[in-house]
């Protein structure tokens, strides 16, 4: 194995997760709750009581943002760099690593980037124009430009450690 230039693992912010995933599953949650008891009940109050497949349908709606929150939560954004290789993956949505031959790659910068207005956000973005970026936080990533005309941005917080072993890495390339 090459020895390790550099390694950084990163997870996006959990604290707007939290408040997010408490509004959306209360918001579904109460009503299905509800529901169970208004259907469990012998005399529900109210005209309108849940049926069965709204108790269903909301149901597996609570189950659907549980399900989702929980990827996010265990979303984590991970690079490394070789003497021969830079890698990523983004488990648990792509848990098999990306590898980049510093062969493939035409040149490559570190710059401040926009997540909303150049990407729509941050995660596993893909734009036509702009290529592809993986990040979930800050606003300086690693920017790739491949000798297939691809681009692909790579978010990072240890801006300078980065730059640094980019440069060991293009160094053994030439």
């Amino acid at each position: 194995m090459k020895k390790l230039l550099f390694k950084e693992e990163q997870e996006f912010d959990k604290r707007w997760l939290w408040l997010l995933m408490l509004v959306a599953v209360s918001a579904a949650a109460i009503p299905f709750f509800r529901g169970i008891y208004f259907l469990t009940a012998e005399n529900p109050p109210g005209d309108n009581p849940m049926t069965t497949e709204g108790l269903v349908v909301t149901g597996v709606t609570v189950l659907v943002m549980v399900v989702l929150f929980v990827l996010l939560f265990r979303a984590k954004l991970k690079t490394k760099i070789t003497a021969d290789k830079l890698s990523v993956c983004f488990p648990p949505f792509i848990r098999k690593w990306k590898d980049i031959d510093p062969s493939e790659i035409e040149k490559y910068e570190l710059r401040e980037y926009h997540p909303k207005r150049e990407y729509g956000g941050r995660g596993i973005k893909r734009r036509l124009l702009k290529g592809s970026a993986w990040t979930v936080a800050g606003r300086i990533g690693l920017q790739l430009y491949l000798k297939n005309g691809k681009r692909f941005l790579i978010g990072t917080q240890k801006q300078q450690a980065l730059e640094h072993a980019m440069q060991k890495m293009m160094e053994k390339e030439d």
